[in-house]
């Protein structure tokens, strides 16, 4: 359930225009236009007073059960190798590696909710975390196992959670749920005392997305109630009594680009970041 909305009767808004009937899914502001006018049948709309973006209508979201991410289609039980991972992939679990440990000592407990097979979350526990995992897909769960992870094969809303972390990693999860501050004030009942939240997330404001425009592959209005940024994840954190410790930027997979190439030195122009949340006192 959203936290609230307005109506909304124009088929094919004009981007940019201020649409008065409409009102932000995230913070129910009325400051929203069109960002994009027409993206795979629905439009992106940007909020003026949070600095998030959101579909319309909402998405239909597929049974995840059946769906597998890190599978690349096959939909089999052979495990996704380092090697087989696209630079840019690598780059982003250095990232978040090196965020988690900068904040949280070896030791510390961790859950990762909907990780796939469990990559990143191996790589957390072969430096000597202790890590849990939530995971709906019935496959990629299957798959973390077998890495000899911990998994409860369901979404992190149905799973009998008994104990508490120092830290819940999300990549690219918040965004397919229909109301991000409720979950993560919801969050904030699994951490301990002055733990923290990692999220993952594109970031619709990078130098791809504008490029783009509507061809940019990670805006997905079929499965995306949200676009965050970095200024809109902050309005979040105090929403939710948190606070921003550290953010980075990366990228999303383009291939052989030469602005992909570009970008690499230009963060602020990278499509996707890395957002360390911490619980204030």
């Amino acid at each position: 359930m959203f936290i609230g909305h307005g109506e909304f009767f124009l088929n094919y808004p004009i981007a940019g225009a201020r649409i008065r009937s409409m009102n932000c899914t995230i913070c129910d502001s009325s400051e929203v236009k069109v960002l994009l006018a027409d993206v795979s049948g629905a439009q992106i709309f940007l909020c003026n007073n949070c600095h998030n973006a959101f579909t319309w209508p909402k998405p239909q979201l597929p049974d995840y059960r059946t769906e597998d991410f890190q599978s690349k289609g096959k939909q089999d039980s052979t495990l996704t190798q380092w090697h087989e991972l696209p630079r840019e992939i690598l780059e982003s679990y250095a990232i978040q590696s090196a965020l988690v440990e900068k904040y949280l000592p070896t030791g510390a407990e961790i859950l990762e909710i909907g990780g796939g097979e469990g990559i990143f979350l191996s790589m957390l526990r072969d430096k000597g975390y202790l890590v849990e995992l939530t995971e709906p897909s019935r496959t990629a769960a299957a798959r973390a196992r077998e890495r000899g992870l911990t998994v409860y094969n369901d979404y992190f809303q149905n799973v009998d959670l008994k104990k508490e972390y120092s830290l819940i990693c999300l990549a690219h999860v918040l965004e397919h749920i229909d109301n991000p501050l409720r979950t993560l004030n919801a969050l904030r009942i699994l951490l301990k005392p002055g733990g923290f939240i990692l999220l993952t997330q594109t970031n619709f404001k990078g130098f791809m997305p504008v490029l783009r425009k509507k061809n940019w592959y990670a805006w997905v209005p079929d499965q995306h109630f949200f676009h965050f940024s970095i200024s809109g994840i902050k309005f979040l954190a105090r929403k939710a009594g948190m606070e921003v410790m550290a953010y980075r930027y990366s990228r999303l997979v383009h291939g052989q680009s030469i602005y992909n190439s570009a970008i690499r030195f230009i963060p602020r122009l990278q499509d996707q970041f890395h957002v360390m949340l911490k619980i204030n006192k």
